[in-house]
């Protein structure tokens, strides 16, 4: 219980530390503050499948230029680039 999504009912007397009261749930508050956190998880959710995404395109490319290195295909990864631009 944070405070966020409840009310206190009541009153105190500061010099008796004495009172009365009840925590009252506040449901439109708790609405609000659930529909933050499920954006905020959404979005957290959308950037970690964009970086997965990412990650994955990026794995793929580089597996295809490493098979390419190893089989000798000119056009890797600058393993042999560039190879014959010296010769005279």
């Amino acid at each position: 219980m944070n405070g966020v999504c409840v009310r206190f009912r009541g009153w105190l007397d500061l010099e008796r530390l004495d009172g009365v009261g009840c925590l009252e749930y506040d449901e439109r508050r708790a609405a609000h503050e659930d529909a933050i956190l499920r954006d905020q998880i959404d979005r957290y959710n959308q950037r970690l499948r964009d970086f997965e995404d990412k990650q994955r395109a990026y794995r793929g490319d580089r597996q295809d230029e490493m098979d390419q290195v190893r089989r000798g295909v000119p056009g890797g990864i600058g393993v042999g680039v560039g190879g014959g631009m010296w010769r005279r």
